[in-house]
């Protein structure tokens, strides 16, 4: 079992962590997916006896199996007085040094710490083989901030231009969700960094049109926003309403993997294509991403295969 006890906290998670990016008031609150490029994703499959590796939290507690544990959303409620740490999402593990974890400390009689094992998957528990410093987990990759459009005679508007976006908001994702994708926010001169009382660099509305005349749009987005505008054609890409259905296909499936605890599936987000982090990529769990439909999946599993299998 990947599972921990204690796992349904978890199940109280799934209607936050399952992200469903409906249109926000804020383009901001919608950016573009991150392209994660190809991966042969039948290579992150784990068979008993594959040497796997990943860096977490250890807790090694007296008398019970150490728990190697994932990095999966944990309810923003504070342990009470004098339980012990527990672990929302994980999996036991044999031959781990509590004397070698990095930051260690006990708390209530629980040992825990952090590192970085690789060792033999074998019917849902670890063999370390190997117990190092943990890596640090990858920084994602920020939204596309770029503006695609040249700038208008005259320049972007330092301020913007009318604030209001609420018209071209409704315009764009309550009366024409087949024509456009989501929102975004591009800034021509870099995303601010500076002080936040001064002058802001310029920011400009990015508007993808999907199906349709992109000119005429651009002309009649024009009529209803006056602040800086780059329209341009996008055909081929979802828009907003084919966005929604595809969301609506993925977590249907997606949903009650996440409600088994013994999946070990704990995150999905996603607009295009649909990033899915759980425990380990068993042959089983793979089939069951499969049957949803893999082009629409890229799969994030905590422990990987390395290149020792």
């Amino acid at each position: 079992m990947v599972a921990a006890a204690g796992i349904g906290t978890l199940a109280a998670l799934v209607a936050v962590v399952l992200v469903v990016n409906r249109p926000a008031d804020t383009p901001e609150e919608a950016p573009p997916p991150v392209a994660t490029g190809a991966v042969d994703q039948a290579a992150l499959v784990v068979d008993d006896g594959d040497t796997v590796e990943a860096s977490g939290q250890v807790l090694v507690t007296p008398g019970k199996p150490a728990r190697f544990c994932a990095p999966a959303p944990v309810p923003a409620i504070g342990r009470p007085p004098g339980e012990k740490p527990t672990c929302a999402v994980g999996v036991d593990v044999t031959g781990v040094d509590p004397a070698k974890l990095t930051e260690a400390s006990v708390v209530n009689g629980v040992t825990v710490g952090r590192a970085k094992l690789t060792g033999v998957w074998n019917a849902g528990t670890l063999r370390v083989t190997k117990q190092s410093a943990p890596a640090n987990r990858a920084e994602p990759m920020l939204a596309d901030e770029g503006v695609p459009c040249p700038a208008p005679q005259g320049g972007w508007k330092r301020d913007g231009g009318d604030p209001d976006r609420n018209t071209l908001h409704r315009y764009i994702y309550d009366q024409h969700p087949d024509r456009f994708r989501p929102m975004r926010v591009g800034w021509p001169e870099g995303f601010p960094t500076g002080a936040t009382d001064g002058p802001q660099p310029p920011q400009v509305l990015v508007v993808e049109v999907v199906s349709g005349d992109a000119a005429a749009e651009d002309r009649q987005l024009r009529k209803l926003f006056d602040g800086n505008l780059c329209v341009i054609a996008a055909p081929g890409k979802p828009s907003i309403a084919r966005q929604q259905q595809l969301r609506d296909q993925v977590s249907a499936g997606i949903t009650p993997l996440m409600n088994d605890p013994a999946n070990g599936v704990y995150t999905m987000s996603g607009d295009d294509l649909f990033t899915v982090e759980f425990v380990v990529l068993t042959p089983a769990l793979y089939e069951k991403f499969r049957a949803i439909g893999l082009d629409l999946l890229h799969l994030e599993p905590w422990l990987r295969p390395t290149v020792e299998r």
